[in-house]
């Protein structure tokens, strides 16, 4: 079935379409022979549905319900809202305190040299030079420079 009205059909059965558009499909429900099926069966499923006894669960089953809904995790939203509470959150923002005054009385200014006694930039400075050379050599792989630095040892001594 593909008529303009099929998904007016249920709202029509309910009661809930608006009367224009309601008088519309009583005029279509007259031509259209889908139509009048698919709201007969409507109005049938409506009426046995109305015709069923009120279901009213047992006291156990709520509970085996409430339950099951208590034993799911909470969703991240509410586990988010648990979190910033002053117990977790002051100490937290002490901390963050304590090493942001440390990193800014530490840093060096802009005008002052580097720390020479750090083993990383004492290995930097004495490699600089013979990473320049490295790319006037024109060596193409990183484990050639090994090579390029223990070239002295192959010298021979004269």
């Amino acid at each position: 079935m593909s008529c303009d009205y099929e998904e007016d059909l249920t709202a029509y059965v309910d009661g809930e379409l608006p009367p224009a558009r309601g008088a519309r499909l009583r005029v279509h429900l007259d031509t259209c022979a889908d139509c009048r099926a698919t709201e007969a069966l409507l109005r049938t499923t409506v009426a046995r549905m109305a015709a069923l006894p009120a279901f009213e669960p047992s006291p156990a089953s709520r509970r085996a319900v409430m339950a099951e809904l208590d034993a799911l995790p909470a969703p991240w939203w509410a586990r988010l809202k648990t979190w910033p509470r002053p117990a977790v959150l002051v100490p937290a923002a002490g901390l963050v305190a304590v090493l942001a005054v440390s990193l800014l009385l530490t840093r060096a200014g802009p005008g002052a040299p580097l720390a020479l006694e750090d083993a990383s930039v004492m290995e930097l400075a004495a490699n600089l030079e013979l990473a320049e050379d490295y790319e006037l050599l024109g060596l193409d792989d990183m484990d050639d420079l090994e090579v390029v630095a223990n070239l002295h040892e192959l010298e021979v001594t004269r």
